[in-house]
């Protein structure tokens, strides 16, 4: 679990979340997960469970085709996400420890948030969580975290947002350490009007290795496979059918 100080810094940063992955073409993606739905579903219904949604964008363009419910551990988080996504069901919730009474057609996990888990012990968890949260025939597509593709050792990286009123640069260089990815992200803000401010945002994620996340997917009682090319270049999707 993140520390108390470095729960307070992500709750900070929040309100640039959407600013920094200004990059990503989250309508694009909604596409792509729309075409996996209709190859791989089997339930046949239209309820989503987005898990660690952030704030809402690939819900804000699911929810017109799906009924739609977003959890995160955030707060900070999901206010912004009821912004971007009204109507939406948002919930806090652990995927850890996800509780929610009702099963799902559909439960999507990406930007290799699954990551945030740590441990393998906490992947089975969550993978038998997530299991239970879908109906027979129901479809989980989750975006892993993998050493060899997403983070790689020593490995320099840049982000950078250049709006009008706001300049965004984030850097970090990725450590591994065993099965764990460590990286320590640099963010310097400027903003209209403000001094520029600086933050280190420390991220500890899992890298949990192709075999053991479809072993642990087979014992949930999921259908799976691993599709190298997922929803955008350079990640890769585990595909689950609930049997």
């Amino acid at each position: 679990m993140p520390s108390m100080t470095e729960q307070l810094i992500h709750n900070q940063l929040s309100k640039y979340y959407d600013k920094v992955y200004s990059f990503k073409d989250y309508l694009d993606e909604a596409v792509r997960l729309q075409n996996l739905i209709i190859k791989y579903l089997e339930s046949g219904g239209n309820t989503l469970l987005d898990v660690a949604c952030g704030t809402g964008l690939h819900i804000k363009y699911l929810k017109d085709d799906f009924s739609c419910t977003g959890v995160d551990c955030s707060r900070s988080m999901l206010k912004i996400a009821r912004k971007n996504a009204k109507g939406v069901t948002f919930k806090e919730a652990d995927m850890k420890s996800l509780r929610l009474g009702k099963q799902f057609d559909v439960i999507i996990c990406l930007l290799s948030s699954i990551g945030y888990v740590r441990t393998l012990s906490n992947l089975e968890k969550t993978i038998h969580n997530f299991a239970n949260h879908l109906k027979k025939g129901g479809l989980a597509l989750i975006e892993p975290s993998n050493a060899k593709t997403v983070y790689v050792s020593g490995q320099p990286r840049i982000t950078t947002y250049d709006g009008k009123d706001a300049k965004i640069s984030r850097v970090n260089v990725t450590k591994i350490r065993q099965t764990t990815a460590i990286l320590n992200m640099h963010l310097l803000i400027a903003e209209r009007g403000k001094d520029a401010t600086y933050f280190v945002d420390k991220q500890i994620l899992g890298l949990f290795g192709i075999n053991n996340t479809l072993k642990i997917m087979k014992a949930a009682d999921l259908k799976s496979k691993y599709l190298k090319n997922g929803l955008m270049p350079g990640r890769e999707l585990f595909v689950g059918i609930k049997k």
